[in-house]
């Protein structure tokens, strides 16, 4: 019994051992549990901090991406209201100075102070253009049309527009078409080898130097090339000169030698379609510049030749078109002028009354509307602002004089959004650029009443 007992005695001691032991790995687990929650408080504070800073930091990328929204309309705001309130003064001054060249007669000093009043609104109207078109290439706002088409007259249009100024520098031009179809725009591809015609002029070999516009066959492409032998470029600065206003051999900033804004821009119409841009110069034997454009896919079928008869009747007709000039064919029509700028409308009529077209100018649509039940003959062309009064644009002129006659339309507009362009094209009308030259006027005046 007392070894019973002693073994009772031994179990009751291991059994509250035991149950010690219990407490006490209860109590950890219980201190650790507690813990546990504690750190899952931290990690939840911790968590709602981190859900509201990402809040935060959201919130502050929604403010930068809506500043960043207004800051471009701002930029197409200024861009549109510069392009269109500065080119107003600028296109009223060069058809006063068109004017006065043809008004001042055999007087040298006459002659001298209007040509060089010409030369600066030619200057400031660049430099503008420039800066405008710069400006709407980096904000993206380039519409990009691109077709198939033989770039033959347009090389040799460009050569012959810059053939006299490089006879008056001394140099020959040359041009070398290839006969070849391109895939491109061609607006844009026209203002390339206009800049790059221009560099090379400008900066050639002077007294008996070479300009030479060319182009050359390649594997599904076609490199148009710009030559002169001036006195070339080193290699240190040839990727400085694709920088805004700069200039190798300017440095007095003449603005007879340009701005520094041709090349700049080349480089970027080139980038905006998808050309290689790219050009070889050796110091003192002359510069190259290239432009690689796609070559259009080749016709289904060959194209037919005209017979001879169709060749003798082409010639005739283009014979008999060259034997007067635009301002002549003009004489005696009639041309409707929306205008709401004074200063221009008043520049516009006297321009066109001397080459003895007959003019009709309102300032607004309102007024056109309250003139049009009177008007007896029907207007030749109408030629309108893009911008007018109240709102009205050229295209609420167009559309009020049409519903009279079947007239062609002639918008003019500082505003080179592309926008104006498509517009222009959707409701079957010309659009012309301010400062618009007045050869360029009279050309197409005289194309869309010949058509």
């Amino acid at each position: 019994m007392n070894r019973n007992l002693a073994e009772g005695v031994r179990t009751a001691d291991r059994l509250q051992r035991d149950a010690s032991r219990l407490v006490e790995e209860s109590a950890r687990l219980a201190a650790e549990l507690a813990e546990q929650r504690r750190e899952m408080g931290r990690l939840r504070d911790r968590l709602h901090r981190a859900e509201d800073r990402r809040g935060a930091r959201e919130e502050e990328l929604r403010r930068a991406h809506e500043a960043a929204e207004r800051a471009d309309r701002a930029k197409a705001r200024f861009l549109t209201a510069a392009s269109h309130d500065l080119r107003q003064p600028i296109q009223a001054a060069a058809l006063y100075a068109h004017i006065l060249r043809g008004a001042v007669g055999a007087n040298p000093s006459a002659r001298e102070a209007a040509d060089l009043l010409q030369a600066s609104i030619d200057s400031l109207s660049g430099m503008l253009s420039g800066l405008l078109d710069l400006a709407r290439l980096e904000a993206g706002a380039v519409d990009v049309m691109v077709t198939e088409f033989r770039p033959d007259a347009l090389m040799r249009r460009l050569a012959q527009e810059f053939r006299a100024t490089a006879t008056t520098e001394g140099m020959s031009l040359h041009v070398h078409p290839c006969g070849v179809a391109v895939q491109t725009d061609p607006r844009l591809l026209e203002r390339i080898l206009t800049h790059l015609l221009s560099n090379a002029v400008r900066h050639g070999g002077g007294n008996g130097g070479r300009v030479l516009l060319g182009c050359r066959r390649r594997p599904g492409a076609l490199e148009f090339q710009v030559w002169d032998d001036g006195r070339g470029i080193p290699p240190d600065a040839r990727a400085a000169i694709f920088e805004e206003f700069h200039q190798l051999d300017n440095p007095e900033r003449s603005a007879a030698k340009g701005f520094g804004l041709g090349l700049p821009l080349v480089a970027r119409m080139a980038r905006l379609l998808g050309l290689t841009l790219d050009l070889r110069s050796q110091v003192g034997r002359g510069t190259v510049f290239t432009v690689t454009v796609p070559r259009a896919a080749p016709p289904s079928e060959p194209d037919r030749r005209l017979t001879a008869a169709a060749r003798a009747m082409a010639v005739a007709a283009t014979s008999a078109a060259a034997t007067a000039s635009p301002t002549d064919r003009m004489k005696g029509r009639r041309v409707l002028l929306v205008e709401d700028d004074e200063r221009v409308r008043h520049a516009m009529t006297m321009l066109l009354k001397r080459w003895g077209v007959r003019v009709t100018a309102v300032g607004s649509a309102e007024e056109l509307a309250d003139r049009l039940p009177r008007l007896r003959s029907r207007p030749h062309v109408v030629l309108a602002d893009h911008r007018l009064p109240r709102g009205q644009t050229g295209r609420t002129v167009a559309e009020l004089v049409r519903r009279r006659w079947d007239v062609p339309v002639v918008i003019i507009t500082g505003d080179t959004a592309p926008e104006r362009l498509r517009e222009a094209r959707k409701i079957g009308c010309r659009l012309l650029h301010k400062p618009v030259e007045p050869g360029d006027l009279a050309a197409t005046l005289d194309d869309v009443m010949e058509r």
